[in-house]
């Protein structure tokens, strides 16, 4: 059974020492769901999958409404369940069009205007084209002077904050299973205090346009000083904070393995590979080994061979032989 959007709903975000918090409340106040990300992640995936993930509900979203003008009881379910997808997209900016539409769900045979939509594109537009610059230039761990840069490029149009609340908040808030669609995590402060779990006084921003939205996480990035970089195996970008030296993101690379956790053995690898020298030799050194299990070889034999074998490669390195002549003996 899908979810039913409430007339009424927002959304409410903060920063934790390490994650973005994400909560999606209904006019209740009751919190329907919670999503999680590391810092900076979800500015990286507005300006890295938006064309495959954001543009195609998007465009969902826009050919509804241009086809049924009037939006009344008899299509709400339809309606609802366009409005429910949005929830399944990792984009948390892509929400603040959900708190927009749904109270146009009330009002039957009500005419709602596409360019809701279009005019939601085009202020995503702007702030990916600004993340661009405070990733790839403010952020880029060659700036030297955070500040400095920053006055170079908006001191004549400083931020504005959104509405900002101080909240009690918990210290330690656990990853939601899944994304939005999970059960939520209690963060009520009267709950809190009453199961005498440790907690935090924090800035809090309940976001109504995706302009709000990305001048609290801006200015959260640069008061941290958010350095993003590019890890050194996949590509990606990521973000670590001062004292972070790692050139590896946490992104899932293999069998369940993390860039992070095998990064460094993968990019030494790829750099061997890369030698010609190299190349060779651990293609000989394989063919070798399979003669073992093949029983057209001895483990003696073998190891008389890799010894032999480290000889001619390291004097390839060195210019004693040519590339050509190693291959043939190799092939010997």
């Amino acid at each position: 059974m899908h979810l039913i959007i409430p007339s009424e709903c927002h959304l409410r975000v903060f920063v934790t020492a390490k994650q973005e918090v994400f909560e999606f409340y209904d006019n209740a106040e009751y919190m329907l769901h919670r999503h999680t990300f590391s810092y900076g992640e979800s500015i990286i995936q507005l300006l890295e999958s938006w064309k495959e993930t954001d543009e195609p509900l998007l465009q969902e979203a826009y050919e509804y409404l241009k086809k049924r003008a009037q939006v009344g009881e008899e299509n709400m379910v339809e309606w609802n369940e366009i409005l429910f997808r949005f929830q399944h997209v990792n984009n948390p900016f892509l929400y603040l069009l959900v708190i927009q539409l749904a109270p146009l769900l009330l009002k039957s045979f009500y005419d709602i205007d596409p360019a809701i939509v279009t005019d939601f594109r085009k202020e995503l537009d702007k702030v990916r084209t600004d993340a661009h610059t405070l990733l790839f230039d403010c952020l880029n761990p060659e700036t030297v002077d955070i500040c400095r840069r920053y006055w170079e490029i908006w001191g004549h149009t400083p931020m504005r904050l959104p509405s900002i609340r101080a909240e009690l908040l918990p210290a330690r808030t656990r990853a939601a299973y899944n994304g939005w669609i999970s059960p939520a995590e209690n963060t009520d402060p009267e709950y809190l205090y009453n199961t005498q779990q440790e907690m935090i006084l924090a800035e809090v921003c309940y976001p109504r346009s995706v302009q709000e939205l990305y001048v609290f996480l801006k200015s959260t990035y640069l008061r941290r000083a958010v350095r993003f970089k590019e890890c050194r195996l996949c590509g990606k970008l990521f973000a670590a904070t001062d004292g972070d030296r790692t050139e590896y993101c946490s992104r899932e690379y293999e069998k369940g393995k993390t860039c992070r956790e095998v990064g460094a053995s993968r990019v030494y690898q790829k750099k061997l590979l890369g030698n010609p020298i190299t190349r060779a030799y651990s293609r000989a050194y394989k063919t070798h080994n399979a003669r073992i299990r093949y029983g057209t070889m001895t483990r003696e034999e073998f190891n008389a061979w890799t010894e032999e074998a480290k000889k001619h490669r390291d004097a390839c390195q060195t210019g004693e032989i040519s590339l050509e002549h190693f291959e043939e003996w190799l092939k010997q």
